[in-house]
C-alpha cells in the first residue's frame, strides 16, 4: 500500500511539473473547495453559483494565457470573463468528483480549454467559444438550450483569427498556426441559434441562476464576446462576470437583457445549462 501511494503522489508531482500556476492557486483552491464541499450533492447550477461568488472582488487581467511556450497555466487569483467562468464550471466538477484535489481541478481545466482535453501547441486551445461549447457538450459537462428557449437560427462562420493574423503573436510568428486555426474554424461552420436582443426581454425568462451566458458579437467572423454566469437578484436575472468596467468578478448592476440592449457590440446571447 505504501508504495502504491508513493506511486500516486509521484504521478501527482509529474503531472503538475507541466501546469503553470501561480503561487497562491492551490490555497485559494483548498479555500474554495472547503467552502463548496458541505453543498457538493446540490444541482450544479445552484453549487457554481455558489462558486462564482467565492471569486467575487477577484482582478480582471486579460491575456493570462499568451505565454509561450503553450502549458496548461491556471490563476486562480487573475481572471478575464472565459477563464472566470471555466475556473468556476471547472471547480464544480472537481467538487463533485471522488478525488477533489488540485490536481483534478487543473486536469478539469484541461479538459475544457483544450481540443479532446490534450495540450499541444498553441492551436489546440480551444480559442473560440462556440468550440469550447461544443466540446463540452461531447463530454457531457453541459448543454446548449438557446434553441429550447426559442432562440432564433442563424448561419455562423468564423474566420477572425485566421484573417487577421498580425493581432495574435502566436499567428504573427508562426504561418502553419494560421493552417490548423483555419481548420477549426471550418468545422465550426453551420446553423447556430441565438437570443436576439429584440426578443431579450421575453426570451430571457426561461434562463436559470446557474446557465452560462455568451453574449455574441455582431462582429464579422466572431462568434461570442462576453461569457458570464446567470444569477436570480431580486426576482431578475443578473450574471456574475469578469468585467472590463470593474476590473474585477463583480454581480453586474443590470439584468441581462438590460445589459444586451446597452451594448451595441453585443447583438444576443446564446445560454448554456449545467448537467
Amino acid at each position: 500500500m505504501a508504495l502504491v501511494a508513493a506511486l500516486s503522489c509521484a504521478a501527482q508531482e509529474d503531472y503538475l511539473s507541466n501546469v503553470r500556476y501561480s503561487a497562491d492557486s492551490p490555497a485559494i483552491f483548498e479555500k474554495v473547495a472547503g467552502a463548496l464541499e458541505p453543498y457538493k450533492d446540490e444541482p450544479a447550477g445552484e453549487l457554481i453559483v455558489r462558486c462564482a461568488k467565492e471569486f467575487l472582488g477577484t482582478e480582471y487581467v486579460a491575456s493570462t494565457l499568451e505565454i509561450e511556450p503553450e502549458r496548461l497555466t491556471i490563476n486562480m487569483d487573475k481572471t478575464d470573463c472565459i477563464l472566470f467562468v471555466e475556473m468556476c464550471l471547472a471547480m464544480v466538477q472537481t467538487v463533485k468528483g471522488e478525488d477533489p484535489s488540485f490536481e483534478t481541478f487543473c486536469r478539469n481545466t484541461q479538459n475544457l480549454r483544450y481540443i479532446d482535453g490534450k495540450v499541444d501547441g498553441y492551436a489546440s486551445r480551444n480559442h473560440y467559444t462556440s468550440a469550447w461549447i461544443r466540446q463540452g457538450e461531447a463530454n457531457g459537462f453541459f448543454k446548449e438550450v438557446t434553441h429550447d428557449l426559442g432562440g432564433r437560427r442563424f448561419w455562423q462562420e468564423l474566420n477572425f483569427m485566421s484573417t487577421h493574423p498580425a493581432s495574435y503573436k502566436q499567428l504573427a510568428a508562426d504561418e502553419t498556426l494560421v493552417d490548423e486555426i483555419r481548420r477549426v474554424e471550418r468545422s465550426l461552420k453551420g446553423d447556430c441559434w441565438i437570443l436576439p436582443q429584440a426578443d431579450l426581454a421575453r426570451l430571457a425568462e426561461g434562463v436559470h441562476s446557474g446557465d452560462i451566458i455568451c453574449f455574441c458579437t455582431p462582429v464579422d467572423g466572431l462568434d461570442i464576446g462576453h461569457v458570464a454566469i446567470a444569477v436570480e437578484q431580486d426576482g431578475q436575472m443578473h450574471f456574475i462576470h469578469a468585467s472590463t468596467k470593474a476590473m474585477k468578478v463583480v454581480i453586474d448592476s443590470q439584468t441581462i437583457a438590460d445589459y444586451v440592449k446597452a451594448h451595441k457590440s453585443t447583438n444576443g446571447i446564446r445560454v448554456v445549462r449545467l448537467k
